[in-house]
């Protein structure tokens, strides 16, 4: 399975660095994925402490690569993978550096599949709401807010400059099968710093649990983020839809466990297609979609 996703100034590198921790370790078997999410809380504990990581490099390293080198083929490189694997405990959660970055959202995720296969996988994002508050008197368009992860610290990856760009969230992806020359799933999220963790998730829940678009995009979620701006990355949300004793379990390895309500739109919103059997250009392919119940949106056909 190839996973793929926009480079730097894009998060997308942190997910795939997620994903490249979790493949050091063993996942559950399949029936452990399913309309519960995962009902082993070790994979999940696994995950916080890769997306813990993950983050942490992403603060060290991730802006406009223009201005400074990303070292992308470093943080995707096997060995590096291997390296972060050793440090997680699989006993107890770890806390890690603070965030260097703030957190926030205002994102919008759509995919598209046409009947000749082409697809596309975008994201928009305006940043807090209604971006910066600043409208162009000329065509009433508001300018987005996402200079709020630039830093006035000389020594940050995001110090503002001149005609820079600063990091930003947004990861719209592609799977693609092995020796398939089309797209698998398109599929994306929004969610601020949520977002590689939740697109994990569903890829984790599709390839290594064998679920189907619509499970994996309804079933419940977990992210880790910092109580506040510049804090540790710990606090767990965790939708409540979980098996019984999951938090319990997590809250005994340390984690500090918040429930949310089951199905909150604070944990992300993932989308999906699948090109089934190659998709509608295929002689015997088709499409599913899922929406994220969670949003307001909705899989349609033109």
């Amino acid at each position: 399975m190839r996973v793929t996703t926009h480079p730097p100034n894009s998060s997308g590198v942190v997910a795939l660095e997620i994903l490249s921790v979790l493949r050091e370790f063993a996942p559950p078997p399949a029936a452990a994925f399913g309309p519960e999410g995962t009902t082993d809380p070790a994979w999940i504990h696994l995950g916080i402490e890769a997306a813990k990581l993950a983050m942490a490099d992403r603060d060290r390293h991730l802006t406009d690569p223009a201005f400074r080198d990303v070292p992308v083929g470093q943080l995707l490189d096997p060995g590096h993978a291997a390296e972060l694997a050793a440090r997680i405990d699989p006993r107890r959660a770890t806390r890690p550096p603070a965030s260097t970055n703030p957190s926030g959202g205002g994102t919008i995720y759509l995919a598209a599949v046409d009947r000749d296969g082409n697809a596309v996988s975008l994201i928009e994002s305006n940043y807090l709401g209604f971006g910066s508050g600043v409208v162009d008197p000329a065509t009433g368009i508001h300018y987005q807010n996402r200079g709020s992860y630039f830093s006035l610290d000389p020594a940050h990856p995001n110090v503002l400059e001149p005609g820079k760009r600063t990091l930003h969230t947004l990861l719209p992806g592609m799977l693609f099968r092995d020796g398939q020359p089309g797209p698998w799933v398109i599929a994306g999220s929004m969610g601020g710093d949520a977002q590689p963790q939740l697109h994990a998730q569903l890829v984790s829940a599709l390839v290594d649990g064998g679920v189907d678009v619509r499970t994996g995009v309804t079933a419940p979620r977990w992210y880790v983020e910092p109580a506040e701006h510049f804090a540790p990355p710990v606090e767990v949300r965790l939708e409540p839809r979980h098996r019984p004793g999951i938090a319990e379990t997590l809250a005994a390895l340390g984690h500090p466990v918040t429930l949310t309500e089951p199905f909150d739109g604070d944990l992300g919103h993932e989308h999906a297609i699948e090109l089934v059997d190659g998709g509608p250009a295929a002689p015997d392919g088709s499409l599913a979609a899922a929406a994220d119940p969670r949003s307001a949106g909705l899989p349609s056909v033109l």
